[in-house]
C-alpha cells in the first residue's frame, strides 16, 4: 500500500493527464498512455479525458490501481479497488496545467504560470511564420532582479521562444507536419541551451485538433505518448467514487495495518 501511495504523490503518468487536462473544451476521448526509461522499463495505462476530469487505470505490483485528477474541484484521487479504498489529494490550479500551454481564455500573460512575478508586454513580433506576442517577465527575489523575455504564439498561446538574462533559452522549433497513428501531427523540437552545458533536444508531436503534445521524445531514450486515441464522449460514472468505497487519510493507522497484513 505505501507503494502505491509513494506512486500516487510521483504518478509517471502525471504528465500525459495534465497535457489531457488542456484539450480543446468539448472534447473528450479515451487512448492508451505509455512511457518508457533508457533502463526499458515500460509503464502503460488506460486514460478517459472528460469534461475537466481525467481518468487512468493501471497495474501496479500485481494490483489495479486508478487515478482521477479532477481540475473543476482542484484534486486529485487514488483508488484501490483491492481494498474499496480512496485518497485525495488537493491540488493547486497551477499543478493541473499543461506548461506548453499558457492558461487562461486567451490570454498570453507568462505571469499566470508564475503569479510571484511581474510581467510586461512589449508588443509583437513574427517568428517562424507565426504572429508572436513578446512578454518581459520580472522576478525579484531577495535582492535580485531577474528578467526573461518569452514569446508566445498569439493564436494558440503556444511559448514558442524564451531568454534570460544569464544566457538560458529555450526555443520550439517546427519540424513539418507528420501522421502519428492515424492522426495529423506537427513535429516540434525543443532545444534548451545553457553557456555552460550541452543543449538537450527533445522531439515533440502537437496534435492540433486536441490541442496536445501526445508523444514526447527525450534525450537518453525516456520517451511518453498517447495511443489508440477514440473521441467519444466519457460516462461520468467513471470520474466519480463508488459508493462503497472508503476514505483512506495517508498516514492513517488502516494504511499502516495494510501493508503490515501483506498490501504493498
Amino acid at each position: 500500500m505505501r507503494k502505491a501511495v509513494q506512486l500516487f504523490c510521483a504518478s509517471v503518468f502525471c504528465a500525459a493527464s495534465v497535457g489531457a487536462l488542456a484539450a480543446v473544451p468539448g472534447v473528450q476521448f479515451s487512448a492508451q498512455a505509455q512511457q518508457s526509461t533508457p533502463d526499458k522499463k515500460s509503464r502503460h495505462a488506460k486514460i478517459y479525458v472528460g469534461d475537466n476530469r481525467v481518468r487512468l487505470d493501471y497495474r501496479q505490483d500485481g494490483k489495479t490501481m486508478v487515478e482521477i485528477y479532477d481540475i473543476e474541484n482542484q484534486r486529485a484521487l487514488l483508488l484501490v479497488p483491492e481494498y474499496t479504498i480512496y485518497i485525495e489529494q488537493e491540488i493547486p490550479p497551477e499543478g493541473l496545467r499543461n506548461p506548453l500551454l499558457p492558461p487562461g481564455d486567451g490570454d498570453a500573460n507568462p505571469c499566470n504560470l508564475a503569479p510571484q512575478a511581474e510581467c510586461q508586454r512589449l508588443g509583437e513580433d513574427t517568428l517562424y511564420g507565426k504572429q508572436v506576442v513578446l512578454w518581459e517577465m520580472t522576478i525579484r527575489r531577495d535582492d535580485q532582479v531577474l528578467r526573461s523575455l518569452h514569446w508566445i504564439d498569439e493564436q494558440r498561446q503556444m511559448l514558442l521562444r524564451q531568454l534570460w538574462e544569464d544566457g538560458t533559452s529555450s526555443e520550439m522549433r517546427p519540424l513539418g507536419n507528420a501522421l502519428l497513428d492515424g492522426r495529423d501531427t506537427e513535429r516540434w523540437q525543443l532545444t534548451i541551451s545553457r553557456d555552460d552545458v550541452e543543449s538537450i533536444q527533445s522531439t515533440q508531436w502537437y496534435d492540433p485538433e486536441l490541442e496536445i503534445v501526445i508523444r514526447e521524445e527525450l534525450p537518453g531514450g525516456y520517451f511518453r505518448e498517447l495511443t489508440d486515441i477514440q473521441l467519444a464522449e466519457q460516462p461520468a460514472k467513471l470520474f466519480r467514487i463508488p459508493d462503497s468505497y472508503r476514505k483512506m487519510e495517508f498516514d492513517s493507522a488502516e494504511a499502516l495495518q495494510l501493508q503490515k497484513s501483506g498490501g504493498e
